[in-house]
């Protein structure tokens, strides 16, 4: 049966393979990117072969931004079956949003949060829909300090990286519990190291050294999009949620992960960020 999926970083990477996969069964496509014109060309190739495809242009690390795609994209869509939270970089030097936020946190926990509340009337409509966050392994050896979410002190674009990749994971295990009564499961997983065109938006020696090791140890973009698209479509995962994914199956993340009061913690920081500094009112809220 034909689905509705929406992807973020659709244009590259991970996004553009599970792209290409999901259109093979036809199904209807909502694409999301920040460069129009790879955009256009994705949505061209996919239509010269019937498939139904959209695109939507948005930079997913400013939050105005983010909350309007998902207004419009509600809009034009009153069933989504599923989303797929797969935009994200790496950030070697601390970079700030004209927004005024660390561009890590913005991109790759703000954006998830935003995209998943700002989706959640038209996942309802489905008859069973599935929320996927790509997170990453190197979620393991961080924790959380509220009192430097932003990384104002010491920047490590990698221990920031790590600490985004640990909220994805707290945010799918908090939003699956809070949606535990809906039909919609809420999963997140572990990609690999995949050669992409992560982390090229670096200059200098964090460029070379990341393109190195991409090109000796990174699998291909087909290999690490296949969990992803295992969790999107897998039937014997219909009522699956709350589980961290490795190589298509369950495993544990870190102990870390499990502290329930820090991801309490985690959404309310976050929720009230969103309220307070971009008065932001989630449809249901």
């Amino acid at each position: 049966m034909s689905q509705t999926i929406l992807i973020t970083g659709a244009t590259d990477g991970i996004g553009r393979v599970c792209a290409h996969s999901f259109a093979k069964s036809k199904n209807e496509l909502i694409l999301v990117g920040r460069n129009p014109e790879k955009l256009s060309a994705l949505v061209y190739s996919l239509q010269v072969h019937g498939v139904n495809a959209h695109s939507y242009v948005a930079d997913l690390s400013l939050a105005k931004e983010t909350f309007a795609v998902t207004e419009k994209i509600r809009n034009d869509h009153s069933k989504i079956d599923v989303l797929l939270n797969n935009a994200g970089a790496y950030f070697d030097k601390r970079v700030v949003t004209k927004e005024g936020l660390e561009s890590t946190f913005a991109l790759n926990h703000l954006n998830y949060y935003i995209m998943a509340l700002g989706l959640l009337p038209s996942l309802k409509n489905a008859n069973q829909a599935r929320i996927i966050n790509v997170a990453s392994r190197a979620h393991e050896g961080v924790a959380l300090d509220f009192n430097d979410i932003l990384a104002e002190t010491n920047y490590s674009g990698w221990k920031q990286y790590q600490r985004s990749k640990l909220m994805n994971i707290y945010f799918t295990y908090e939003l699956a519990e809070r949606l535990n009564q809906t039909k919609i499961t809420v999963n997140c997983l572990h990609p690999g190291f995949v050669k992409t065109k992560f982390g090229q938006n670096n200059d200098g020696l964090a460029k070379v050294v990341l393109t190195f090791a991409q090109n000796i140890f990174a699998i291909s973009e087909e290999k690490g999009a296949e969990t992803s698209i295992y969790l999107a479509t897998e039937p014997s995962l219909s009522s699956v949620t709350g589980k961290y994914f490795v190589k298509k199956k369950e495993r544990n993340s870190s102990p870390v992960s499990y502290d329930k009061t820090t991801r309490r913690n985690l959404w309310t920081y976050t929720e009230d960020l969103l309220k307070h500094k971009f008065s932001f009112k989630f449809p249901g809220n």
